[in-house]
């Protein structure tokens, strides 16, 4: 585990003594270090999240603190794009502690930096509120650009999709539609965390800039309407590779009915002639074979023109 503080002088994020700390950083804890850093802090075991799994939650609850006095647990889920992989692989916690004077930040390895965007604002009387809404701005930042990201790949999948009905085209589709699930959930859920963050009592007595809260709910926004875009693209193109499909399968099935169909006539032409009676043209010469070949091929080739001729 490795725990930095840091305060707020000059204007600046500066290193601090721990006692002096208005912001610890706790980065990739073991199990054995949260259980240190819950009893030295007086903070319930079961509210260190520090790995991701699909059913965790973003969540936010108010408790009392021997050491910390009154405060509050944060968890919201963040997204590394250092690296190409799912959705799934880049999604991890961060997990909040705060009251009024001091924050504590909890991540995994992954993140190498949560230090806000908002820094550059910085007065020695900020309050850890700052240090979040500047956390929460700067992860919607990265949603964006991979909702961004995965918008591009919907657009290359439909191109793709007009030329060509190759299965690598419907696993592509179905592994992006399969990255938007696990992002729109993320953030509808995480949406109404946020929500109840901004309107708790103890955020609202908390030194915050209303453009930066007003900032926040416009980032939200604009990734729920990149999200339902999205999703509606992904529906559309969907969509067209399935009606492909049925467009090739019907025209499969149109040349087969065709060829059935000029196939069938000189097949019975074979039938009547190979009929044990009597009174049929050739049956004493033996050209006559040759010419009910001929005319059956004639026959056929006739039919196949038609056919042709009329789009079957």
């Amino acid at each position: 585990m490795m725990i930095t503080y840091y305060n707020f002088q000059n204007n600046q994020l500066n290193n601090s003594l721990e006692d002096l700390a208005k912001w610890i950083a706790v980065n990739n804890p073991t199990s054995h270090e949260v259980e240190k850093l819950g009893k030295y802090y007086d903070i319930p075991l079961d509210m260190f999240v520090t790995q991701y799994f699909p059913e965790n939650m973003t969540e936010i609850e108010h408790f009392n603190s021997e050491t910390l006095g009154n405060c509050a647990f944060l968890v919201l889920i963040n997204y590394k794009t250092s690296k190409p992989h799912s959705i799934e692989k880049g999604l991890y916690p961060i997990t909040f502690i705060y009251n009024k004077e001091k924050m504590i930040s909890i991540t995994d390895k992954r993140d190498v930096s949560i230090t806000p965007s908002i820094k550059k604002d910085l007065s020695e009387a900020v309050q850890p509120s700052q240090l979040i809404v500047g956390c929460i701005l700067n992860m919607y930042q990265i949603y964006t650009v991979e909702i961004n990201r995965l918008k591009r790949a919907i657009d290359e999948i439909s191109e793709r999709a007009r030329s060509t009905t190759k299965r690598e085209v419907l696993t592509d589709l179905a592994d992006v539609e399969r990255d938007m699930v696990f992002l729109e959930q993320t953030l509808v859920d995480q949406k109404a965390t946020i929500e109840k963050l901004l309107a708790s009592e103890l955020f609202q007595s908390m030194a915050t800039e209303e453009r930066h809260v007003r900032e926040i709910k416009r980032k939200i926004k604009k990734t729920d309407k990149l999200i339902s875009l999205n999703r509606d693209l992904i529906d559309t193109t969907g969509g067209l590779i399935s009606d492909m499909l049925d467009s090739k399968l019907n025209g499969i099935m149109e040349y087969l009915d065709s060829a059935q169909l000029v196939i069938a006539i000189p097949t019975l032409i074979f039938s009547l002639w190979g009929i044990n009676t009597g009174g049929l043209i050739g049956k004493d010469t033996p050209l006559g074979s040759l010419s009910v070949v001929i005319f059956a091929i004639l026959l056929g080739w006739t039919t196949y023109l038609y056919l042709k001729k009329k789009e079957y």
